[in-house]
């Protein structure tokens, strides 16, 4: 299907008919070669009424497995299975896509990260230009929204649902936004108190009234599965919850809900070794890892602040100091979460392995 393409205003201005599906590629600027660069997104409007939902992914360009997940979805979508319209934006952040980078690199004067800006800039540097498209012209008029996101270039990430409070939007937008993190279906629910003041897309359209909250899954710069599947599920379910797609969402056989966080990093440099993957359960007090020099001399092992569950981990052995080896959710579910009934696509996660015995 051909792309249309448009400005971020004259996107606003478009109008799809009922039953009917259009690609359309958003320009907002040039590369330092004079090529132009645009925002993908596909708009599909069903032939019954229903909400208007937004979604998206690949704020940070190393996340790719959000972006997969997303474009399949839209890909696949038809008008007949929808109620309203589904507007699907695979790739926020097409410069940082390009030069194979987290952020646009040639943004001037500061880099800026376009998962924390408060407003955008139609005339601004290209990152500000491109959450100007995002926030005013693409997800205008949006009901609900849903930003999908995978980890960092080291990293592998547990699948769970992160919904960043920062008491600023409605109450009852807040309550939604609760109720839409567990209807997506993930087995960990992050209630993340951030605090006033916080930018990025999921903040800007709560505080507008339009409930958004982001998912997470899979490991930076791969796009293996099951991962891109875990994220389309979470979509199917979000999109179900809010009414435009048929059926209720697919549940787990056990949900937790957290609200702490904890970094868990390296006082020296050197190579690390991991003692544990995502999705274990961890007592306080428990090695997860080390750090060794190059004569093979241990140099510090790292314990678990607190009881709960490994979501995000390092998968390279590289570290300095501050260095992030994983994280951990506080919760004491402990024998319930080990003992639990794993979903089908959560039973295909592999990890390659211990980078060394204990």
């Amino acid at each position: 299907m051909p792309a249309k393409v448009v400005s971020p205003e004259e996107f606003k201005k478009v109008s799809v008919k009922p039953g009917t599906k259009e690609n359309f590629l958003v320009r907002i600027g040039q590369m330092s070669t004079s090529t132009d660069i645009h925002i993908p997104v596909v708009v599909v409007q069903g032939r019954k009424d229903g909400p208007k939902t937004f979604v998206t992914a690949g704020q940070h360009a190393e996340e790719t497995g959000s972006i997969d997940a997303a474009k399949r979805f839209g890909g696949q979508l038809t008008p007949d299975e929808v109620s309203g319209t589904v507007v699907v934006c695979p790739l926020q952040n097409p410069g940082a896509w390009a030069f194979r980078t987290r952020l646009y690199p040639l943004d001037a004067p500061t880099v800026s990260d376009i998962g924390s800006l408060k407003k955008g800039e139609a005339n601004g540097i290209l990152t500000d230009r491109a959450f100007y498209a995002l926030t005013e012209c693409i997800s205008d008029g949006a009901n609900f929204g849903l930003d999908i996101h995978a980890t960092h270039l080291d990293s592998m990430n547990y699948p769970r649902t992160m919904t960043m409070i920062t008491g600023d939007e409605p109450e009852a937008v807040h309550k939604k936004r609760v109720e839409l993190s567990r209807k997506v279906g993930y087995e960990v629910i992050h209630l993340w108190n951030v605090g006033k003041g916080r930018g990025g897309l999921t903040s800007v359209l709560s505080n507008r009234g339009a409930p958004c909250i982001a998912i997470e899954a899979g490991e930076g710069w791969r796009a293996l599965e099951p991962f891109p599947s875990i994220l389309i599920r979470g979509i199917k379910n979000f999109c179900k919850a809010v009414g435009n797609l048929k059926g209720e969402p697919e549940m787990p056989d056990l949900q937790v809900e957290v609200t702490k966080r904890f970094e868990i990093t390296c006082n020296y440099g050197g190579f690390s070794n991991l003692f544990v993957k995502c999705g274990d359960y961890v007592k306080k007090g428990q090695v997860v890892g080390q750090v060794r020099n190059m004569f093979d001399e241990v140099l510090e092992e790292l314990t678990s602040p607190a009881n709960g569950i490994i979501i995000r981990c390092s998968l390279l052995p590289t570290v300095a100091t501050g260095a992030r080896l994983c994280n951990v959710s506080e919760t004491d579910i402990g024998d319930k979460w080990t003992n639990r009934k794993l979903p089908t696509l959560e039973k295909q996660i592999t990890f390659s392995g211990y980078s060394r015995a204990k």
